[in-house]
């Protein structure tokens, strides 16, 4: 019996991938790159002893980094990295992004992660499959605020990628290109509207350089960034990881200072999500659904105390 229930999943995956890959040649010229050849950065970095905070990458082929070949050009490995460098503890890191997952198929990795005893920061970048199969975005949206919720009721500082545009990939089919960017679009601000309301900090991913130098930022397969197309997400999404890791160790100042804007609401928040690029999005805690919005400047850093005590960081 339980032979033939393991037969019977693998026909299904079997089948599944199959069906995938059918449809992924529908709308992709080529083959794709998968996530075999990215490298391992899972592990600690940083001092031996002291401080180690918990850092969790979740999500798809951008979360994991599908298109890079070296294991310190990893978006984990960078984050990782700029964490120490801005906050001094070490990090341990753990990457259970999977290549090819939507957000419906994320779940076990959001599970994983609330069932554990630790708390840290956890980053997901997840959207691009949703874009590109025919279903609508604004359930993945829902379900991206519901594993949030998961998350932070599990006490962990949630931060949230919104989706790029994925119709400025050069390897999309004539056709298909203007389609995803619409998509792209909606489900970002319904990602960002969903995700503050339910708590996490939200970075804007949106940015027309990857239309403006295709060759320069997309690895061979023309659909996934390579590592300068990835350092370019980082360098955006490190300031809010960096916000959520300071949290977490009771060191960051109240949101609404230095902001650059402060919404009173989420969803006005969420509508500047695709206009704003590189901007971090911070919920405000007990304020009722104030946002504050941080500008994207190369080379900020974050007003920190190395010798606050620890706070809670549980909604």
């Amino acid at each position: 019996m339980v032979a033939r229930r393991c037969w019977r999943r693998a026909l299904r995956r079997s089948v599944l991938r199959g069906v995938v890959v059918f449809y992924a040649s529908l709308v992709v010229r080529g083959k794709l790159w998968d996530g075999r050849s990215v490298p391992r950065s899972a592990g600690r970095y940083g001092p031996a002893d002291g401080e180690c905070l918990s850092l969790v990458v979740l999500g798809d082929s951008s979360a994991l980094a599908v298109g890079v070949l070296k294991h310190d050009e990893t978006n984990g490995a960078r984050l990782a990295r700029d964490v120490v460098a801005s906050l001094g503890c070490a990090v341990e890191l753990e990457v259970l992004a999977r290549s090819g997952v939507t957000t419906a198929g994320m779940a076990r990795q959001v599970n994983a992660v609330a069932m554990r005893t630790d708390r840290g920061v956890a980053l997901i970048l997840i959207g691009g499959n949703d874009v590109m199969l025919p279903s609508p975005v604004g359930r993945s949206a829902r379900r991206l605020g519901r594993y949030v919720r998961q998350l932070r009721a599990a006490g962990w500082e949630v931060v949230i990628g919104s989706c790029a545009d994925i119709g400025a990939a050069p390897s999309l089919r004539r056709g298909v290109r203007d389609v995803a960017s619409r998509r792209s679009q909606t489900l970002a601000r319904r990602q960002a509207a969903r995700s503050l309301a339910a708590g996490a900090m939200v970075v804007s991913l949106t940015t027309d350089v990857f239309r403006r130098q295709p060759d320069l930022l997309y690895c061979p397969d023309g659909f996934h960034p390579n590592a300068d197309g990835y350092l370019y997400y980082e360098t955006r999404a490190a300031v809010a990881v960096k916000a959520a890791s300071a949290r977490v160790l009771g060191r960051l100042e109240t949101p609404a200072e230095r902001a650059d804007v402060v919404f009173p609401q989420t969803r006005q928040a969420a509508r500047r999500v695709t206009s704003e690029p590189g901007a971090s999005f911070i919920p405000v805690p007990a304020a009722g659904g104030m946002v504050a919005m941080h500008r994207y400047v190369p080379g900020q850093r974050l007003a920190v105390s190395r010798n606050s005590a620890m706070v809670s960081t549980a909604s």
